[in-house]
């Protein structure tokens, strides 16, 4: 055979084999991870089985000495675990229009002393100061703070946050006669501590 040929030849198998590398066929397939969903869960807070409670600590007609007892059940009814609740206080004070109560020169928050103050059993009233100065911890008092670190973890669980206030016998004197206070308690549901 010519050189020529066998040349020609050669190069023709060398393309015919290129050609024939190049049309190769892999198997594949394919699929799909479907119905990827992301959700968030929720906090609840639930105040005596509701979203507020009202009216737990009421005197209507109170004169010095009288007291009232009560207490809030703080829950998370979520579908999350939170870390704690904090407590916050406001004070409205209402002076008589008529008679001795006209004439306050001391609101009658700073008379109204909280003897008791617990959580889940414990006491917090070491969390409030005497910031008015007055010597007895008083509702002002309470509006001045913000109970912190009331740890609320669990799900489904009642945590009892309890008062006992009453009309501090010595400081409730007759220029408070016909005023009024309304202390509204706000409750904080958070998730993690650094809330």
């Amino acid at each position: 055979m010519d050189k020529k040929l066998i040349l020609v030849f050669v190069g023709l198998l060398v393309i015919g084999s290129a050609v024939v590398a190049g049309t190769r066929a892999y198997f594949s397939q394919q699929g799909e991870v479907k119905s990827n969903t992301f959700s968030t869960g929720t906090l609840a807070l639930k105040l005596n089985e509701a979203e507020e409670a009202t009216a737990v600590w009421n005197i209507a007609a109170g004169g010095p000495g009288d007291q009232v007892s009560g207490a809030v059940n703080v829950r998370n009814d979520g579908s999350i675990k939170a870390d704690h609740i904090e407590v916050t206080a406001s004070n409205t004070v209402t002076e008589a229009t008529s008679g001795p109560g006209t004439v306050s020169t001391t609101p009658l928050d700073t008379v109204l002393e909280m003897t008791v103050l617990t959580y889940d059993g414990a006491s917090i009233l070491d969390q409030v100061l005497d910031a008015n100065g007055n010597g007895i911890k008083d509702l002002d008092d309470l509006g001045a703070v913000t109970l912190d670190d009331l740890a609320l973890t669990d799900l489904g669980v009642n945590h009892p946050l309890a008062m006992t206030i009453r009309f501090n016998p010595t400081l409730t004197i007759g220029e408070h006669q016909g005023d009024s206070a309304t202390t509204i308690l706000t409750v904080m549901l958070n998730q993690v501590a650094s809330q």
